[in-house]
């Protein structure tokens, strides 16, 4: 019996589609060894080779990836047609609208919106799925989710997306950090410290580096890495290193004096709150409802 998921297919269909590992990866917001696994755990599950593969060259389909790829897209549209009926199932049984917010988000950026919202509209059931950025993506996508919301200052491909705020991050150290006194502090004297953060692979640690790049901080020397706000915290404030945080996130800590907020002197550090839905399918009346809720609501940090 193969064991090869829904998963899997998408991706082999975007490498036939976008005609390279790295266009696949893109598509996905994965990294390209991420791509490469899946092809290669499909080929070990059939026995046999799906691309031919040529350095600098589009990979090509062997006989065995043509009969694959056939059955990738059969399984993927009937894939497709059951959560189209889902959806319509779930239409007529009861007015229900399914969120997926990145947990920053939800923890202390939306919290108030989406709570006032289920309270405000007692007919309409609130489904909250919490998660990372990929999780909000693919649930979407995937239609799981009816609406996502995630920080970042990239569309992500497959989806239709809205700016519906915006959010600050800050650099925060311990108070004992060599940096914590010091004001109007230079991009390049940040880079000589180390850092704590998401993984770098992810789609926030990406959004991260990319912004600390383009404020003047252009390399970044890894320390550790933490997916969970609690543990990222707990690493700043015994100084392992610094970390670059939604503002809201740790406004109470350093309120209490447990976290420094540095001097930045290089340019703000902002994310946009991206709000998005389906491009396949049409969005229903409650979703619609929420996303202009949020749209409406939705108030930055001051």
């Amino acid at each position: 019996m193969f064991n090869v998921t829904l998963r899997r297919m998408e991706v082999l269909v975007a490498v036939v589609e976008e005609g390279s590992f790295a266009a696949a990866a893109d598509r996905f917001g994965i990294a390209q060894p991420s791509v490469s696994a899946h092809i290669m755990a499909i080929e070990k599950e059939i026995g046999g080779q799906i691309f031919l593969r040529r350095r600098g060259r589009k990979p090509l389909l062997t006989e065995i990836g043509r009969s694959v790829l056939q059955h990738a897209r059969e399984l993927l549209a009937e894939a497709d047609d059951m959560r189209a009926e889902v959806v319509k199932i779930r239409g007529e049984t009861g007015q229900q609208v399914v969120l997926s917010c990145q947990r920053s988000l939800a923890n202390f950026v939306l919290r108030k919106e989406i709570t006032d919202f289920a309270l405000a509209r007692p007919d309409i059931q609130l489904v909250l799925r919490i998660g990372k950025q990929e999780d909000v993506f693919s649930e979407v996508r995937d239609g799981v989710a009816d609406v996502g919301c995630f920080l970042g200052n990239e569309d992500l491909r497959g989806v239709r997306a809205e700016i519906i705020g915006r959010e600050k991050l800050v650099l925060i150290a311990s108070p004992e950090h060599p940096l914590a006194r010091r004001k109007r502090i230079r991009p390049q004297d940040v880079a000589r410290y180390d850092f704590v953060g998401p993984p770098p692979s992810s789609l926030f640690g990406r959004g991260v580096s990319k912004l600390l790049a383009n404020a003047g901080v252009s390399h970044v020397k890894v320390a550790a890495q933490a997916t969970e706000y609690q543990f990222l915290r707990e690493f700043v404030v015994a100084g392992v290193g610094i970390a670059c945080s939604l503002e809201r996130s740790v406004a109470a800590d350093i309120e209490r004096g447990q976290l420094t907020k540095l001097d930045f002197a290089g340019d703000d550090l902002t994310f946009d709150v991206r709000q998005i839905a389906s491009l396949r399918r049409p969005l229903s009346k409650p979703a619609a409802d929420l996303m202009d809720y949020l749209r409406t609501n939705h108030k930055a940090f001051a």
